[in-house]
């Protein structure tokens, strides 16, 4: 991390500013040595704030939970995941009709769930003021690696029931991550206190609607994939990847003959123009995490009423997923 973005962090149990102490360093970076407040202190290792608490707060069927969502997608972005250059265009997708790039230049922005930092990467280069991407797990590791030659991108590991950022964010995002936590509304309620006053909270999850094959199909064949081992699935992630492959050739294939609306009909169209490698990284994350949790836009957005979120609006994609958004009282 950069010794200047030290200031925007604060300890996530009592929400104190936070001291740098640096011990080793590596050009513009702190890599070793720790982040304290009165009452606790967090090391920096590899360059990563690890503002995780010590202290064990919760059930231990939540904390499995919780882990074991956290390492699988650590498994996915540290092993499986190659940058493509789609990503640009899938970061304004999840964004959209809501915020445009132009929207993030300037501003300061949290993102939560970073996993590989490829849309904290994206917020930086759109001309972000600063970016601080945050990850339960070790998927941090990737999410540094991509982002630390960016001067406005800080990747931090934290919880997202303990956030350590406190009224920072022009706009916090959140994108295929709370419908993955052991308690996704609750996690929801930690967002809104990391925005600024008059900022916004924008999330993208699972719709529930006209989503059968995901709702019944998917989740019925995670109960038996989600146990076995990561190097296997990941194999095994080659034939449903090689299926949605197939799929988007018939998909280009209409496109060149001017079928456009047929098209759009064919399944897994949304992937037609994302590489193989990504439909590969997809098919893990469908069959490894511990569960998904699909929800009707009317769900999500009382989620936002019941933050007191201002200026509510969502918006339900082809793809099966909703994009919602709310402003925080000015």
């Amino acid at each position: 991390m950069r010794s200047e973005h030290a200031t925007h962090l604060v300890d996530p149990v009592t929400k104190e500013p936070l001291q740098l102490e640096a011990e080793q360093r590596e050009g513009e970076h702190v890599m070793t040595g720790s982040l304290k407040s009165s009452r606790h202190r967090y090391p920096i290792i590899n360059g990563i704030p690890r503002l995780l608490l010590q202290a064990d707060t919760q059930n231990m069927a939540f904390k499995v939970h919780q882990q074991k969502t956290a390492d699988s997608f650590a498994y996915e972005w540290n092993n499986i995941y190659e940058e493509n250059d789609f990503e640009k265009n899938n970061f304004l997708h999840f964004l959209s009709p809501f915020v445009k790039e132009k929207d993030l230049a300037g501003k300061n922005l949290l993102d939560v769930g970073c996993g590989s930092g490829r849309f904290t990467k994206q917020a930086a280069l759109a001309g972000a003021k600063l970016v601080i991407g945050t990850d339960h797990g070790e998927s941090v590791e990737a999410a540094f690696k991509l982002t630390r030659d960016l001067p406005n991108a800080c990747i931090v590991q934290a919880d997202v029931y303990h956030m350590p950022v406190k009224n920072f964010a022009d706009l916090t995002f959140s994108i295929g991550v709370l419908h993955h936590l052991p308690e996704p509304e609750s996690g929801f309620r930690q967002l809104p206190a990391t925005a600024k006053a008059g900022g916004q909270v924008l999330i993208w999850v699972y719709n529930r609607r006209n989503n059968f094959r995901a709702v019944y199909v998917f989740e019925t064949l995670r109960k038996v994939t989600r146990h076995v081992p990561p190097r296997l699935l990941y194999r095994a992630g080659y034939v449903p990847a090689a299926g949605v492959q197939t799929l988007n050739a018939v998909t280009h294939g209409l496109n060149r003959v001017g079928a456009k609306q047929l098209a759009k009909k064919i399944p897994f169209s949304y992937y037609a123009n994302f590489p193989f490698s990504m439909k590969v990284s997809d098919a893990f994350d469908v069959f490894a995490t511990p569960k998904s949790n699909y929800y009707y836009v009317e769900e999500i957005e009382k989620w936002f009423t019941a933050a007191q979120l201002h200026a509510i609006n969502s918006f339900e994609h082809t793809e099966a997923g909703i994009t919602a958004i709310g402003s925080v009282p000015a």
